[in-house]
């Protein structure tokens, strides 16, 4: 049940079930072991967690010393900064672990028959090093407008989470169940000159399907405005077809 709450504290908001942080409206990005430890925290608000359970949850069983914990709580502690009071949201208990000692406030999202989407970083088809840095900013544009446009319906992975699949060779299938979402964003950019070749695809995790795909002929021209332009229209051309296929639509 905790992994299908929204949490509420100071001026954030945490999707427990996208693993996803929000600031005003805004993803605030957040590394995915500090994302599951936040998450460990927020579920447990309160009450002290011992390092050697936070440790087996959030690695897995893997071996790692308490150093990794260390590094991971300032990475979230970074993230989060103080409330107004100045006393920050988590607090150590020397030699046994931490707790989140801010108010929070756990909520159930309301019941839209929603989705989830993960937009892995677009494979750069040059050698250029100018195209990597467009491919990148690309990327975080069209995370960017697929928040924007989701309404509250459609959950967005945040970007440095997806940028860990970057190069990935494992199957859409295996990086969607891994990541929990229901739907991958892939594509690709070349380049020959100042002609770019963007191409798009949407894939259905549980079966692998594509249920969209678009290509894109531009001339780079002004990079910034270009990655503004095509990603307002893949992820208006995504909402779309999320929203003809039923999503976003309240449940019966």
């Amino acid at each position: 049940m905790a992994d299908t709450l929204d949490y509420r504290f100071g001026p954030f908001v945490f999707d427990a079930r996208a693993r996803v942080l929000y600031r005003d409206l805004q993803v605030v990005d957040l590394a995915p072991k500090a994302a599951e430890l936040l998450a460990l925290l927020l579920a447990n608000a309160g009450a002290v967690l011992e390092k050697d359970a936070l440790l087996d949850a959030v690695w897995a069983g893997r071996i790692v010393g308490e150093s990794s914990l260390t590094r991971t709580m300032s990475i979230l502690r970074t993230v989060l900064g103080k409330p107004e009071s100045g006393v920050g949201y988590i607090d150590t208990i020397s030699k046994r672990g931490y707790r989140f000692s801010a108010e929070v406030t756990s909520v159930i999202p309301t019941s839209l028959n929603d989705a989830s989407i993960a937009v892995l970083p677009f494979n750069c088809y040059s050698a250029c090093e100018d195209s990597e840095y467009f491919v990148d900013g690309l990327t975080e544009e069209i995370t960017s407008e697929l928040y924007k446009r989701g309404d509250g319906w459609l959950r967005v992975m945040a970007r440095t989470t997806c940028m860990t699949f970057k190069n990935s060779l494992q199957r859409i299938g295996a990086i969607g169940r891994e990541l929990g979402v229901d739907y991958v964003l892939e594509g690709s950019v070349r380049r020959h000159g100042e002609q770019l070749r963007i191409a798009a695809q949407l894939i259905r995790v549980k079966d692998e399907m594509h249920v969209w795909a678009e290509n894109y002929e531009r001339r780079l021209g002004n990079a910034l405005r270009l990655q503004c332009v095509v990603a307002g229209e893949i992820a208006r051309e995504i909402r779309g077809k999320l929203s003809a296929l039923g999503i976003g639509t309240c449940q019966s």
